[in-house]
């Protein structure tokens, strides 16, 4: 009896300790007592550093709350972990090494501005002032023009060009008189004489006409006609170029009838005569001659100042450019 009742105790004691033994064992997907458990469960918000105030709105889990209409929305997940924070020190050397920086960057833009003026200023001094091309009066055939004279015209500095094209009508030849052009696809003054020529005569607005009736002396054929006043600027060899540089004392009244009554004054005057080669632009003669022909024309225009000047007379013309023509 007593052995079966120590074994009952024994089986008693034996049942209550592998009872105990299970109460003490953990339930099935829970760590042991002591350890981290594999389910964190709700995070604890992180504990702030000593002095660190953390912004008023923190930040929780749950979806994104839209932020300021400025800047992004909110992100996911805790708030950040703080930084260590700053101190006053800190924050005073920053500045200072901040303002320390802009003060050496302007001092070095100051040595370099400096210095650039500088070479600028030396570069100046040691180049000399450009000098300014000199400026040439206007020039006649030593005589001042007076009001109402035709004035020669300076020829160009450079010189005459060639043209690129042949002359197509007898005015384009008042180019070579101008000393501006002249025209290598007209005939050289070569070969055997008669050498054509048209003499271009200067009026009072500027301009010269091309004079046909100052050869009538040489005879009024055809053949002369293209020997002395020809209309093809092709066939020309010479221009002949007629000026008027300058007037002088009164001459004489002339009368008119027609249209109206009228009275001019007949005026001394100046001439200076240039034959030119066309093809070459070199210049044949260089003459000046008086107004010769001191009579009252028939025909003349005249200006408001109703002033008329003596012509170089056609023998003289004549007598001027037979060699150059005949030769």
């Amino acid at each position: 009896m007593s052995d079966t009742g120590a074994g009952s105790d024994q089986g008693a004691a034996g049942g209550a300790e592998q009872r105990a033994e299970t109460a003490w064992m953990p339930p099935a997907g829970e760590p042991p007592a002591g350890e981290p458990s594999a389910d964190p469960g709700p995070p604890t918000p992180p504990t702030a550093a000593p002095g660190y105030e953390p912004p008023t709105a923190a930040v929780g889990y749950g979806p994104p709350t839209a932020g300021p209409s400025y800047g992004p929305a909110t992100p996911y997940g805790p708030y950040p972990p703080p930084g260590p924070p700053s101190t006053g020190r800190n924050r005073g050397l920053v500045i200072a090494v901040a303002a320390l920086s802009v003060l050496l960057l302007v001092a070095c833009s100051g040595l370099v501005g400096g210095a650039f003026l500088l070479r600028s200023s030396e570069r100046r001094a040691a180049e000399p002032e450009p000098i300014a091309p000199p400026v040439t009066p206007w020039r006649s055939s030593g005589t001042t023009p007076t009001p109402g004279a035709t004035a020669s015209v300076e020829p160009s500095t450079r010189g005459p060009q060639p043209s690129d094209f042949p002359a197509a009508q007898i005015s384009d030849l008042n180019d070579v008189c101008d000393g501006v052009l002249y025209f290598p696809q007209s005939p050289k003054r070569t070969g055997a004489a008669p050498h054509p020529v048209a003499l271009l005569v200067g009026t009072d607005v500027g301009t010269r006409r091309h004079d046909r009736v100052y050869y009538y002396d040489e005879g009024l054929s055809k053949r002369v006609e293209r020997t002395w006043a020809s209309e093809d600027p092709k066939a020309v060899q010479m221009v002949a170029c007629l000026d008027r540089t300058s007037t002088g004392a009164t001459i004489r009244k002339c009368r008119y009838d027609d249209p109206k009554p009228d009275t001019l004054t007949l005026l001394k005057a100046t001439y200076r005569l240039r034959v030119y080669e066309v093809a070459t632009g070199r210049r044949l003669l260089d003459k000046t001659m008086g107004g010769d022909d001191q009579q009252c024309p028939y025909v003349v225009l005249y200006g408001p100042d109703k002033k008329i000047y003596a012509e170089v007379s056609h023998r003289s013309l004549l007598s001027a450019l037979r060699n150059l023509v005949k030769r």
